[in-house]
């Protein structure tokens, strides 16, 4: 658990190395909180997270756009 008690915020979580990248850091006992374009994919990967015993949370956000920044 080398991540224990901390919190990792990732962009792009919903699929491909994102989605992986949460998942690692999440067995390794991190809060993920992590950002989609897609809320499909995203709802997805915070129940993936759960199932396995960890926190995640996800966002709705479109990285691309100065909007979502804010």
């Amino acid at each position: 658990m080398k991540l224990k008690d901390k919190v990792a915020i990732i962009t792009g979580g919903g699929a491909g190395i994102g989605k992986e990248t949460a998942l690692i850091f999440a067995k390794e006992g991190a809060k993920v909180v992590f950002t989609d374009i897609n809320e499909d994919s995203g709802k997805q990967s915070v129940d993936e997270i759960k199932a396995i015993g960890a926190e995640a949370t996800f966002i709705k956000h479109d990285v691309s756009k100065d909007a979502g920044w804010k």
